[in-house]
């Protein structure tokens, strides 16, 4: 059996972890042993509950950069933001994510947006993987693409940014011994694989080219919704704190319909001020399947598995994104004609939209389109894909190196001869 390591570098809440647990549960119980290195352990008992695997603290960059670029629209611009500024930083970051590596011994590492394990990671002796949204795995693209293309913006400026980070990674690079990188791209295109857990109409990327979807699976953990009374369609709203959700909950809490409302974040304050009869306020994980299945419409901020979970079960999206990634999830959710999107700063249209969604019946008819078109194959379906060529990278490696199992070690132990 194999040592795999999984690592989750950047981003926040759940999202990064939920879509893992079935996949490890998979590896895991094929015997696999697998660690995972993250960037905040605080839910991940939770998350992993039940199943055997080792916890690591991913090493993160902690302190902002001091010349951050407060409105990243490429791809190096996060990079910049990120760690990838300060060469001497980028060496220390590297360089303690190999001694994770040397610890681990990992036969493959499966990445979660994890730009500096992933630069850490060439030259090294495992199978690398990507694995994630496409936000998290840019394409192999030079110039990397313009992530806001709807504003205004100078090229040559953007070439010199990028020109820099990949200067920065370079220069790292010679430290160690390794290959200088001739594009950035290659830093995520020159890996084994790239498990994009997405589907092409919701790539982040939309004019990538040559590549696989593997598709997502829905979170089905959690307890089951309870509705507030009320008749009418039901609207499910999953929202994080921003400056117009008072004037949201107001309108929802005068409704005739039946609103549940998970509150990312949102106080006490603001939910004692707007519970009522038919709009309810849940702050425990739902199983998100069975929302999607009852609800009529979902109003949300633009995130990836909350998204993927509505369109999966033919429902229509009202997106409020706060980010520039829920933006591009938004966007995406538009072009399909499942949902739209409102600038959280226009309260008016906030509402003209939803109104929209309510009385036009040609979201609904997108959004069933999008389900009937991918429902074919069944999450488990996916998941064991997705495991599968993972043993497959890994039995790859094992052919390649020749290792020697030798009875008594344990998985750590493994790697230790080796048939010249």
């Amino acid at each position: 059996m194999a040592t795999i390591l999984l690592t989750w570098e950047l981003g926040g809440g759940l999202g990064h972890l939920v879509p893992m647990r079935p996949v490890v549960k998979r590896l895991t119980a094929a015997g696999h042993h697998v660690f995972a290195a993250l960037r905040d352990l605080s839910q991940a008992e939770r998350v992993f509950d039940g199943l055997d695997l080792t916890f690591l603290q991913a090493p993160i960059k902690t302190r902002k950069v001091a010349d951050r670029i407060e409105r990243p629209r490429t791809f190096p611009h996060i990079l910049h933001n990120s760690g990838f500024a300060d060469a001497c930083e980028l060496h220390t970051m590297t360089g303690a994510w190999r001694t994770l590596y040397d610890f681990v011994r990992p036969d493959l590492i499966l990445f979660d947006h994890s730009p500096t394990a992933l630069l850490a990671a060439r030259g090294y002796e495992a199978k690398r993987a990507l694995i994630g949204t496409g936000f998290c795995a840019p394409p192999d693209q030079d110039p990397m693409p313009d992530l806001r293309p709807w504003e205004p913006h100078d090229r040559q400026q953007l070439r010199r940014e990028e020109d820099r980070v990949l200067d920065v990674v370079n220069r790292v690079l010679d430290r160690r011994g390794e290959a200088r990188l001739g594009q950035l791209s290659q830093l995520y295109a020159e890996v084994d694989e790239n498990f994009l857990a997405t589907y092409e109409e919701l790539d982040h990327y939309p004019d990538r080219t040559a590549a696989r979807y593997w598709g997502a699976w829905p979170n089905v953990g959690g307890k089951s919704p309870i509705w507030p009374r009320g008749k009418g369609r039901r609207i499910f709203a999953y929202l994080k704190p921003f400056p117009g959700l008072p004037r949201l909950l107001a309108a929802l809490n005068k409704l005739p319909w039946p609103v549940l409302v998970r509150g990312d974040g949102i106080g006490s304050d603001l939910q004692n001020r707007f519970r009522g009869p038919t709009l309810r306020f849940e702050d425990e994980r739902l199983n998100m399947q069975q929302v999607a299945e009852q609800c009529d419409l979902a109003i949300l901020n633009g995130g990836h598995g909350i998204t993927v979970s509505m369109l999966l079960a033919g429902k229509p999206i009202l997106q409020l994104p706060i980010c520039l990634e829920q933006t591009m999830t938004a966007l995406a959710v538009s072009r399909l004609g499942a949902g739209l999107y409102a600038p959280l700063a226009q309260p008016k249209r906030i509402a003209e939209k939803l109104e929209a969604l309510v009385t036009r019946k040609e979201y609904v008819a997108a959004a069933r389109r999008f389900s009937l078109r991918h429902t074919q194959i069944t999450p488990q379906q996916r998941v064991g894909s997705v495991v599968t060529r993972i043993e497959e990278l890994v039995l790859q490696r094992s052919k390649n190196d020749r290792v020697v199992r030798l009875p008594g070690l344990s998985m750590a132990d493994t790697r230790l001869t080796s048939v010249p």
